[in-house]
């Protein structure tokens, strides 16, 4: 009986119980002197009773036990929509029942907290604007942010198959956490903040790279900062500059009408000119940095940027070799790229002289589009400074054209880089994201 299941085992102590109340009962019966008819009728009641009762009470234990095994079982597999139906009164049945329903409902309200949880977290992987790559215990990659995808340039379903090693990042497993450290990451080479952390899921180990790009952060502080520095000199120079040029202008007149003689009255209204014409002039160069600091933030809309290169290389006239799709759709100001594409092209041409041709090509990826422009000029001597507003190399460079280019472009989401090609000349690329 010990090893019977729980259904039998308690089928078996109730039938012990019976037993002999049956049995007593039916000598008694067979003892007194009645009728043999009336002493097999009820012996026969009297069994059917006893067997339909234990039959009734065996079935009802086993179909109870089924019901709750199908209750966990449910909660086993992640159905929480099951509930068992619990009798009216305290007992000890009753109170399992209830307790089993408790539990499917506090499940299920974990479920819905966690996939709020997983939800909210998702959205934030998906803004956060730094790379997050998260990799099994032989390196390969499981799950990347759409920030990894716009450098690495693939989607996460390609990436999926892929090592750190098959990115050119074999080099992560050997850093420690909170590193800094000069790599390519797809499109990008920059200094990164890589934090680096392990989790487990399905009970594998994983590690956690998130990386922060350290130079786009620098960039956009020093913007910042020469935004408000020229903020500042335009409105102090400014006030200097209007009372200077009003008052050349009425020293000019009150010369005129004064009974100076005339060799010096034309010596002071010259030095006079001089200065009102310097002062506007200054005054109209202090105008063309205003644009760095009053950039409207850009107005996105889907269109076709070939057309408008195509337009944009007509109307320049500069000797300009076009390689480029037949389409390339993206979100862009239209007004702000072509803007930034002038000035560059108008810097490559200046580089190369009249006669040497341009390169324009553009490499159409899954979720970015990279536009570049090579010229045969002698490359650029600084590279560290092209973006730092104010620095120029020409003599009559203004020094705000790569600053705004810059501006543009990281306003759009993208990036711009530009560096000296081995064969001679410059390279700007430009990273769109689609």
């Amino acid at each position: 009986m010990a090893n019977g299941s729980f259904e039998k085992r308690i089928f078996t102590t109730v039938l012990w119980a019976i037993l002999p109340c049956y049995s007593l009962a039916i000598f008694l019966l067979w003892s007194i002197e009645v009728s043999f008819y009336l002493q097999a009728l009820v012996t026969i009641f009297l069994s059917a009773i006893v067997g339909f009762s234990c039959h009734h009470f065996y079935y009802d234990i086993k179909d109870q036990f089924i019901s709750l095994a199908n209750l966990v079982e449910a909660l086993n597999v992640g159905d929480f929509s099951l509930r068992g139906k619990a009798e009216k009164g305290q007992s000890g049945h009753s109170d399992l029942i209830r307790q089993v329903n408790k539990l499917a409902d506090s499940l299920t309200t974990a479920r819905y907290d966690f996939k709020e949880s997983q939800l909210l977290l998702a959205k934030v992987i998906k803004q956060i604007k730094v790379a997050i790559i998260a990799c099994d215990e032989q390196g390969k990659i499981t799950m990347v942010n759409p920030e990894t995808e716009l450098l690495l340039g693939l989607n996460e379903s390609k990436l999926r198959h892929k090592t750190l090693t098959d990115v050119n990042l074999g080099q992560l497993t050997e850093l420690t956490s909170n590193s800094i450290k000069k790599l390519t990451l797809g499109s990008r080479t920059a200094r990164w903040h890589i934090f680096k952390d392990g989790f487990r899921e399905q009970a594998q180990q994983h590690t956690l790279y998130i990386f922060s790009d350290l130079d786009l952060l620098l960039s956009q502080q020093e913007q910042e900062a020469w935004k408000n520095l020229v903020r500042v000199l335009s409105h102090e120079i400014n006030n200097s500059l209007a009372p200077i040029i009003s008052l050349a202008s009425t020293l000019d007149k009150l010369t005129a009408r004064s009974e100076i003689e005339l060799d010096d009255k034309e010596d002071i209204q010259s030095g006079l000119k001089i200065i009102r014409d310097r002062a506007t002039s200054l005054k109209h160069f202090l105008a063309g940095y205003r644009v760095l600091t009053h950039l409207p933030q850009a107005k996105l809309q889907s269109v076709d940027i070939i057309p408008v290169i195509e337009q944009l290389v007509s109307l320049l006239n500069y000797p300009v070799k076009l390689s480029i799709p037949a389409q390339v759709i993206l979100r862009v100001d239209i007004a702000q790229l072509e803007q930034c594409l002038i000035n560059l092209l108008k810097n490559a041409h200046e580089a190369s002289g009249t006669n040497n041709e341009i390169d324009l090509l553009i490499k159409d990826r899954a979720n970015q589009v990279v536009i570049y422009i090579l010229d045969k000029g002698p490359g650029i001597q600084n590279l560290d400074n092209v973006f730092v507003p104010l620095f120029t190399t020409k003599a009559q460079g203004t020094g705000i054209g790569l600053s705004l280019c810059k501006q543009i472009i990281e306003g759009h989401q993208g990036q711009l880089n530009l560096s000296n090609r081995a064969e001679g000349g410059c390279q700007v690329e430009i990273n769109l994201p689609r």
